[in-house]
């Protein structure tokens, strides 16, 4: 009896235990919940031997924001039927968490190295296997709220973690496996992760890693396999719900493209950041593999086959093998339609074939590019780069073939383009140097456009050089422009060359060298441009005309009827042009001793400068000083005396205002001259008041072809000359200056007239020595060439009825054009002028028999 009563006080006492533990465990859970602010409810609750089972679970917490956990059914099993045997099952489990205002604003505190040791400080306490079934869950995004459906698995055994976790979305679904071994092991131990991804029942990833004890550090190996992969837009689409990532920007999936890559690292035990895992010590293999060509935005489509090889055994990466074979089309791409037609090129041949390195540290590589299509393009060489300290790249024996049958450029049309290039050099951080070969050069063999026609242009660039910082490098060298053929309407048909040299950079440029024509015309010209303005100047050589006239072999416009062969030209010009002011042009033209032909008229002595101002809208030309020593028309006349200016504006550049301050021309031991005044070019016609001024009538009668007659004295008169479509003079006047002269007329032939006619005979005796003191004529020159003279002669002759006075009424007319041709026709003149006067006389034959 005594016997029961202890066991039935010892179970007593072990219940009552058992309900005092019982009830301070829901007190402390009680207090806990409190704590953390938690909320939770049941609907039925069950407890068995094996554990405890709950059913429509409610769980709400308010830290932080607010958090929602609902399941339609909560296992705990300490003493399941299958291992492990303690195991958490959850079912219909929906989550919904709202966070606070002051969190959504804020990011969050990414402590990965904490939080990872949390999980594995929670590890034994939390049940073995945890399976969290059916998931529906409701979290903040990137878009505000966003759904995750799926299912969790989590195995916690011995020394191993394995993770299932399958997410849904629509139709597509994703599912996660690792497999984590060696938790439990020893400082010295290893832990190995294997990882695969499948999407859409196809694998894309399987990853193997190992992490190793070596002494006082850790040893990390491992490989990753990304499998080929189908069309996985929705990936992008499901990712851009919940970070900043922009599915629209991303490129397609990559088709049937593959990455396998391996590596070997040397890490410190108190690795935790990113940025001390890129700098541990290793190796990195990474082979990819794209067969189907792949859109890269604004690049084309790539596809092909790299093989690199890195290693870090000075803190930083260095490559040490590359190899590819890559193949770019372009036809698509937005910059290429940049590009005129004619310079696009096709689908571009990529390959990178190493090559043993001369020095450490260096990755040396052979390029070939080549293309075909409107651009045919081939290109080698062989580059090295320094990989150690400061980073240096050497490119050796580059060679470049570029050819396009045609390129359509700013209205020109370029036919038959070759490029050929060698180039040598190196680049650093700090400083460029790049020369290209003697073999460079770019051949045109026909370019077209705006009424310019080149013929084979050949442009040498052999010397030059690209050098300086890489910011900022200079190009400056040798260049030689052939033009074998140049035709234009303002030129003449001939080869065009330019040499000199260029220098230029990112601020400035500056062309400088020697123009040189076919023709032996030639100048320096130097041009210079900054960001805000642009300058040009040009020297022309002196030319000799004796050797030949350059210019007019040059200038398609040269005066057809002006040939100079004697005398020195020289010039200059400089033009400016600068940004928020009016285009700035000057140009002088100077001329010594200047001798030739204009029409049938010789000219010799003739100096002369010429300038021109341009300054936005306004052209100025000003004729400081022109003088000739003789003009021959057929008349000796000279010397020539001429200061003027025109001005006028580029729109209505031949309606100016013409100024002289002096013009003067000798004329028969007179002058014939202007006074100072401004003539408006935009009138139809001109009048021009000419004054003569002492014209010896000894020098008129000289030249003047009259069988015998000859006379003195000086004339004077005005000339009133229009100038139009044509050049007349109306009523203009001649007199003789006081006290007159004296005529004489000796003809055979008007004496024979006087015998029969007793009033000529009178007229014949008094002109034998006649002395006029009043000689005055009226002058007309109408446009046909045709001069009329209406003369009055007073006067008388000392023999004649004791010198009584005599006057004369006498009308004259002679055909000028004729005149001056007939005293020209001598032996004496070129024959250049016969053959012109000749010419004249057969165009005014057939005229006068029409009237």
């Amino acid at each position: 009896m005594s016997r029961r009563r202890f066991w039935l006080s010892t179970c007593a006492a072990i219940l009552a235990v058992l309900s005092l533990l019982a009830c301070y465990a829901g007190y402390r859970v009680q207090q806990l919940l409190e704590e953390r602010h938690i909320e939770l409810d049941w609907q039925r609750f069950s407890l068995s031997w094996r554990g405890v089972q709950l059913h429509d679970v409610h769980l709400v917490q308010h830290q932080s924001g607010e958090l929602q956990v609902q399941a339609s059914q909560l296992q705990l099993q300490w003493l399941a039927a299958e291992a492990p045997r303690y195991r958490l099952v959850a079912q219909g489990l929906q989550v919904n968490w709202q966070p606070a205002a002051i969190d959504r604003e804020s990011p969050p505190d990414n402590d990965l190295d904490a939080t990872l040791r949390a999980v594995l400080n929670a590890l034994p306490w939390l049940p073995r296997q945890i399976d969290l079934r059916g998931i529906r869950a409701q979290l903040p995004c990137n878009q505000g709220r966003c759904g995750l459906d799926g299912n969790l698995s989590l195995l916690h055994a011995d020394d191993a973690l394995q993770l299932r976790l399958q997410l849904a979305r629509e139709t597509h679904d994703a599912r996660l496996r690792a497999h984590l071994q060696g938790l439990d092991d020893a400082a010295q131990g290893t832990r190995q992760l294997q990882m695969t991804l499948h999407l859409d029942d196809q694998q894309q990833m399987d990853l193997r890693s190992d992490l190793s004890a070596q002494g006082d550090a850790l040893q990390w190996s491992g490989d990753l396999l990304l499998a080929p992969m189908q069309e996985i837009a929705w990936v992008g689409a499901w990712l851009s719900e919940w970070t900043s990532l922009d599915a629209a920007s991303l490129p397609t999936t990559p088709q049937q493209a593959g990455v396998i890559a391996q590596w070997q690292l040397q890490l410190a035990r108190d690795t935790r950041q990113f940025g001390e895992l890129l700098a541990a010590p290793g190796w990195l293999r990474v082979d990819a593999q794209l067969p189907t060509p792949w859109p890269l935005p604004g690049i084309g489509l790539v596809s092909g086959e790299l093989k690199l090889d890195l290693h870090n055994d000075t803190g930083s990466w260095q490559a040490r093998r590359l190899h590819g074979n890559l193949l770019l089309d372009t036809q698509d791409a937005p910059w290429l339609a940049t590009l005129p037609a004619g310079l696009r090129p096709g689908p571009l041949q990529m390959q990178l074939i190493p090559l043993p390195g001369s020095a450490e540290h260096e990755l040396a590589l052979q390029l070939e590019l080549s293309a075909q299509g409107a651009l045919e393009l081939k290109a080698n060489a062989d580059i090295a780069l320094q990989q150690s300290g400061d980073w240096s790249l050497e490119v050796r024996q580059l060679q470049l073939d570029a050819r396009s049958k045609r390129v359509d450029l700013a209205g020109n049309r370029l036919d038959d383009l070759h490029l050929k290039l060698g180039l040598n050099g190196n680049a650093t951080a700090q400083q460029l140097q790049f020369t290209l070969a003697n073999d460079a050069r770019l051949d045109v063999q026909r370019l077209r456009g705006a009424g310019l026609d080149v013929q084979r242009t050949h442009l040498t660039l052999a010397g030059l050089g690209l050098a300086g910082a890489p910011h900022s490098p200079r190009l400056s060298g040798p260049v030689t422009l052939r033009m074998q053929s140049l035709t234009h309407p303002q030129l003449l048909a001939q080869g065009w060359q330019w040499q000199g040299r260029i220098d230029a950079d990112s601020a400035s440029q500056q062309l400088d060298g020697m123009l040189l024509i076919d023709s032996g015309l030639s100048m320096a010209l130097r041009l210079s441009k900054t960001a805000d303005e642009l300058n040009l100047n040009a020297t022309l050589d002196e030319l000799f005309l004796r050797a030949g006239n350059p210019i007019a072999q040059t200038l398609a416009t040269w005066p057809a009827l002006l040939t100079l062969d004697n005398g020195r030209i020289n010039g200059d010009a400089s033009l400016r042009v600068t940004e928020g002011k009016p285009l700035q042009l000057r140009a002088s033209l100077n001329g010594k001793g200047l001798a030739g032909i204009y029409d049938r008229s010789t000219l010799s002595g003739v100096d002369g400068d010429l300038q021109l101002r341009l300054a936005g809208d306004r052209l100025t030309l000003e004729l400081p000083n022109l003088s000739a020593r003789q003009i021959d028309p057929g008349i000796p006349l000279g010397p020539l005396q001429l200061q003027a200016s025109y001005q006028a504006s580029l729109q209505r550049p031949m309606a100016g205002s013409l100024s002289h301050q002096r013009a003067e021309l000798g004329v028969l031991g007179g002058s014939l001259s202007l006074a100072p005044a401004t003539w408006q070019l935009d009138h139809p016609s001109q009048l021009l008041p000419l004054r003569l001024d002492g014209l010896d009538m000894q020098e008129l009668f000289r030249v003047y072809p009259a069988e015998g007659l000859e006379g003195n004295g000086l004339l004077d008169g005005t000339l009133p000359l229009r100038l139009g479509e044509s050049i007349s003079i109306e009523q203009g006047l001649i007199e003789a200056r006081a006290p007159g002269g004296r005529l004489r007329f000796h003809s055979p032939r008007i004496r024979a007239m006087g015998q029969a006619n007793p009033g000529m005979k009178l007229v014949t005796d008094a002109l034998e020595d006649f002395h006029y003191d009043l000689l005055s004529s009226s002058l007309d020159y109408d446009p046909s060439g045709t001069l009329r003279l209406g003369m009055r002669l007073h006067g008388q002759n000392p023999a004649i009825e004791q010198g009584r006075p005599i006057h004369f009424n006498i009308n004259l007319e002679e055909d000028i054009p004729t005149l001056l041709a007939s005293l020209q026709l001598t032996d004496k003149v070129s024959d250049i002028i016969q053959r012109r006067i000749q010419q004249r006389m057969r165009q005014r034959v057939p005229q006068e028999s029409k009237e």
